[in-house]
């Protein structure tokens, strides 16, 4: 009786204790109650004090447990008694699980290139690239959707394959390391393109929850049409990505380095001629301007018509020397004076005129043939004598003479002041007054003609 009376005593003093021990370790930091968990055999008040806050010993440090649960730690997955080591792996093992466990980089797909003969490309060979996907879900063989999930430039140098371009699927497929950091491709000696690569699936709209990218592995596909750069500088690649849909990227427009530089230097000759000519442009109406120059000779003359007889249309002009030719708009018989303060003279005029104009020039020509137009008679003798020294001007014939009112012809212009000259350094008075008189007033006999013989 005496020893049941000694036991008694014992249980209730063990449950006093574990309650006040409990009650004392209220204070305790976690880290001191993982110090404890330590020991081989740590106290049961220690170890449910642990259970109690949820905490995680490794190590004599203390962390949050992922599996405990929120209702005070009573977890059925409680890692109680239990401690966790790093487990450290030699490099032939470690390599063995590595192909075993998902890869999360392209970079790590280096060593599987062991298994295919790469080719090696002498000259860097850059092609266009789009990616589309194919859908399996109505028939076996795919059906290619009419988008491009991805597109850009893809480079060969060596056997290594590059991507310069863009995703087009939102989301995390913006970022532009995928298309550059995460692509680990190669070309084999049969032009196929093997390898791993970030690749992104799904399209993810605005506000949706962004999606990790797949690291797919590119293998030569049945369906695939590998890059024959000699032959044809095109490729078809068939991608397998899940069981409903892949992806197929199309290669095209291949052209080396040498080919491609001598695009640049076709482009750059191109650019250096277009650049050429605008120059060469600018310069000849700045010469253009300067021809004209000295013989305009300003708003001072005026030309006065007496009377107009005898206007022609082309539908109705006679069969006689009036007839009108086919880039002519107007022809008269006109009697009329110029009257010119910058040359200080008044000439009579009195001869048949018309006007022959294109795109590119605008001429006055006047006829210096009719016996009866004794005004012209000191311009005959000198007819035929400018034009073998310049040339023909439009309209200009060995009993016309033409005087150019507007041209955007430099070649024109510069006949046009080979004649100004030659009847300007003319002995005979009487013809360089002429001459001169008639043009600088053409523009307003020009401007005569035109409205008067619309009437």
């Amino acid at each position: 009786m005496k020893h049941l009376k000694n036991l008694l005593f014992l249980v209730v003093l063990f449950c006093l204790s574990t309650v006040v021990n409990a009650a004392y370790l209220d204070d305790w930091p976690d880290d001191a109650l993982c110090g404890w968990m330590q020991q081989s055999s740590p106290p049961e008040y220690i170890i449910e004090e642990v259970k109690k806050r949820g905490i995680l010993c490794t190590d004599g440090v203390a962390s949050i447990n992922p599996n405990a649960s929120q209702n005070g730690g009573s977890d059925t997955q409680s890692t109680e008694g239990i401690e966790i080591y790093d487990i450290v792996f030699d490099e032939e093992i470690l390599g063995e699980l590595i192909k075993i466990a998902p890869v999360e980089s392209a970079a790590d797909f280096t060593e599987f290139f062991k298994e295919y003969q790469l080719a090696f490309l002498q000259n860097q060979l850059t092609c266009g690239f789009k990616l589309k996907r194919v859908v399996y879900e109505n028939t076996s063989k795919g059906e290619i959707e009419d988008w491009n999930m991805a597109y850009g430039s893809l480079i060969i140098n060596g056997s290594e394959v590059t991507l310069d371009g863009s995703w087009r699927m939102g989301g995390l497929s913006n970022d532009p390391k995928y298309m550059k950091d995460e692509v680990n491709l190669r070309l084999t000696r049969d032009g196929h393109i093997v390898g791993k690569m970030a690749y992104f699936h799904l399209s993810i709209n605005n506000g949706e929850a962004p999606r990790k990218p797949l690291f797919i592995e590119l293998k030569k596909h049945q369906n695939s049409k590998p890059l024959n750069y000699k032959i044809r500088a095109a490729a078809e690649y068939w991608i397998d990505v899940e069981d409903w849909a892949g992806g197929i990227m199309y290669v095209f427009n291949c052209k080396d380095s040498a080919e491609l530089q001598k695009i640049k230097s076709a482009k750059e000759k191109a650019v250096k001629l277009y650049t050429d000519a605008l120059a060469k442009e600018k310069a000849e109406l700045r010469l253009l301007n300067k021809i004209y120059q000295p013989y305009v000779l300003g708003p001072n003359t005026v030309f006065k018509i007496d009377y107009l007889d005898g206007v022609f249309e082309a539908k109705s002009a006679p069969e006689d020397s009036k007839k009108l030719h086919d880039d002519e708009l107007h022809k008269a018989h006109i009697n009329g004076m110029i009257n010119s303060a910058s040359l200080d003279q008044s000439i009579g005029l009195r001869t048949l005129m018309s006007i022959r104009e294109n795109e590119d020039n605008l001429t006055l020509v006047v006829s210096a043939a009719e016996d009866e137009d004794k005004e012209m008679d000191p311009l005959k003798e000198f007819a035929e004598p400018a034009i073998l020294k310049c040339g023909k001007l439009p309209g200009f014939w060995w009993d016309k003479l033409s005087f150019v009112v507007s041209t955007t012809d430099i070649e024109i212009a510069k006949t046009q002041k080979c004649y100004f000259d030659f009847f300007n350094n003319q002995t005979n008075s009487e013809a360089k007054k002429l001459y001169r008189a008639i043009l600088s007033a053409s523009p307003r006999i020009l401007s005569y003609l035109k409205s008067d013989t619309d009437r």
